[in-house]
């Protein structure tokens, strides 16, 4: 290995322990246990939530999840160098399947540890000469925290406020796993980074419940440490996403809710260390739509399915992404608590 790509994986894995333990003591600020029991007592049916919206909401001190998660991706275009809601036709069919299981547990009342463990699979057809091609191994490993900072209340606007700080680790560039043509995970992947690049995404999310309405969303800005192969140093733009999600209560009881999630995503054209972006293209994008549907199985189990539509995107491809998932909750004191 490189001296370079020692140092690179040593800043790595120190950034990745340090998310793991806490980044040290707990920010002052944290809403009072007061407030949070408060929180507790408004409406908020036990529910899958969004998809592609981390909730703002962290789980109560001792509460766990596992959440296996399908996510795929079925290629049907590619949009120009200039925004549009047209792509052209490609010569080679490109589909993929990223599934995935988050962990979480909620360290404190306002403080969450979650990580996504993935596997990655894609095939490309045969065409302009080429054969067909295909990869699968493990993924990329997505560790953070979530520091919630501010509850929302019934007498209030203000939506619950916290601060997530992501680390995504190249285990797939680590197995030896052949890249997604075009360099990215699906773009429903939270955050939506450079597949087998280390990246650091720093976020600010919300959620404000309106009976029967829970309004929920995020901006996210991530930096990827330099990466290399044999014979060069990459040098990605640093990347800009957003997300919104309306959901609208059916059944309260049951969880039974659908959603409408807006999503985007922007590589700029520059990096925060003012190194110069040698990758190709030099700035590209994405935005889409998803209708989801939620549900309660039982008083532990919870499930989302939908589909993710591309509206518009630059120097990007053009797909539909259906996907599902289910919450497996458990608590110490046996009975969960929504979030």
């Amino acid at each position: 290995m490189h001296p370079s790509d020692s140092l690179r994986l040593g800043i790595s894995l120190v950034l990745f322990v340090g998310c793991v333990l806490g980044l040290g003591s707990t920010p002052a600020g944290a809403a009072t246990e007061e407030e949070i029991a408060r929180y507790r007592k408004i409406w908020n049916p036990f529910s899958a939530g969004p998809q592609l919206v981390s909730s703002a909401d962290v789980q109560p001190q001792g509460q766990f999840f596992a959440r296996p998660y399908v996510f795929s991706q079925i290629t049907y275009g590619q949009f120009g160098n200039t925004w549009s809601g047209a792509s052209r036709s490609l010569s080679r069919q490109l589909s993929a399947i990223n599934p995935q299981v988050e962990f979480s547990y909620g360290i404190t009342n306002s403080l969450e540890f979650e990580m996504y463990v993935s596997e990655a699979s894609w095939w490309q057809s045969s065409g302009s000469g080429q054969a067909a091609q295909s990869g699968h191994g493990l993924g990329d490993t997505t560790a953070f925290l979530k520091y919630r900072f501010h509850v929302q209340q019934d007498d209030s606007w203000w939506p619950t406020l916290t601060n997530a700080f992501y680390v995504a680790l190249p285990t797939s560039d680590w197995a030896g796993t052949a890249p997604i043509p075009g360099g990215f995970a699906p773009l429903g992947r939270l955050p939506s980074t450079h597949f087998g690049a280390p990246e650091f995404t720093e976020s600010v999310l919300f959620r404000k419940n309106i009976r029967p309405f829970r309004i929920s969303g995020g901006v996210f800005y991530s930096y990827g440490l330099p990466s290399s192969d044999q014979s060069s140093t990459h040098y990605f733009g640093d990347i800009f996403q957003y997300r919104l999600a309306f959901e609208h209560f059916l059944d309260d009881a049951k969880g039974f809710a659908y959603a409408v999630e807006v999503l985007g995503l922007n590589g700029l054209p520059f990096r925060l260390d003012a190194h110069t972006v040698n990758t190709k293209p030099g700035t590209f994008g994405l935005v889409g739509v998803q209708p989801t549907l939620e549900y309660r199985f039982t008083d532990t189990i919870v499930g989302a399915a939908g589909v993710l539509f591309t509206l518009a995107g630059q120097n990007d491809v053009g797909a539909i992404y259906p996907n599902f998932s289910l919450y497996f909750y458990w608590n110490q004191s046996g009975r969960v608590i929504a979030r």
